[in-house]
């Protein structure tokens, strides 16, 4: 039986879902909240996951451990990396990276996540070929690539330009490469969803507090739109 895991990093970016599931009942582990019934006919398991890597791990394996949830989308907001996305934009990943994970100085490729020896975790290709197909109907401005993660809200044009360099990005967050890597061990197919919230240099705090909420409202139509699609 398929379960779909939907994860969000914060309250806006899963405020829509939770109001529109159906037959929802609430279980809470390690302090966070996953709400168990159907969205769009399909089985859901839905979860604000708090902000940040470790927290979207949690999630994830909790999802896929005690929900047996059969397949995760990230879905949220995101700095672009690219004069191709603004903001009300849409990135889908073909692959996340993690831009804060660094053992070169031991002789390691930047990136490169200890025990797996991979610096990207690919999406899964059907879910993302759906989302792009979702997308391209709604006329909705969007960019399959890399999705990059890390534990810091990048702000500065040096940062996004190093990310740009080494990783070849298109947007930049702080859960979603957490969540690929948690999938990647446990062989849960998984893509993300991201809207572009701000330009990740310059005035992002302007941006972000400006943009944030019609962002993540943008992530959750396309989420009911792709489940819609499948049921």
């Amino acid at each position: 039986m398929q379960i779909t895991g939907i994860i969000g990093a914060m309250d806006v970016e899963v405020a829509i879902l939770r109001s529109m599931m159906k037959n929802a009942r609430t279980e809470t582990v390690s302090g966070i909240d996953f709400i168990i019934g159907s969205l769009e006919g399909r089985r859901v398991v839905l979860a604000r996951s708090g902000v940040g890597k470790v927290f979207a791990a949690l999630c994830a394996q909790t999802m896929i451990l005690k929900f047996g949830v059969t397949e995760i989308v990230n879905s949220g907001v995101a700095g672009t990396l690219t004069p191709e996305l603004h903001i009300g934009d849409v990135a889908i990943s073909t692959a996340c990276v993690q831009h804060d994970m660094d053992t070169s100085a031991v002789g390691d490729p930047v990136g490169l996540i200890s025990g797996i020896n991979m610096i990207e975790l690919p999406a899964d290709t059907k879910i993302a070929d759906e989302l792009d197909r979702v997308c391209a109907a709604a006329n909705v401005n969007h960019r399959l690539g890399v999705i990059a993660s890390g534990d810091q809200f990048v702000h500065t044009t040096e940062r996004r330009v190093w990310i740009v360099s080494t990783f070849n990005a298109s947007a930049v967050e702080m859960e979603a490469a957490a969540i690929a890597q948690v999938c990647f061990v446990n062989k849960i197919p998984f893509a993300a969803i991201r809207v572009i919230s701000d330009e990740a240099s310059g005035d992002v705090k302007i941006d972000y507090m400006t943009f944030v909420k019609a962002a993540a409202a943008t992530s959750s139509d396309i989420a009911l739109r792709w489940l819609r699609a499948r049921a």
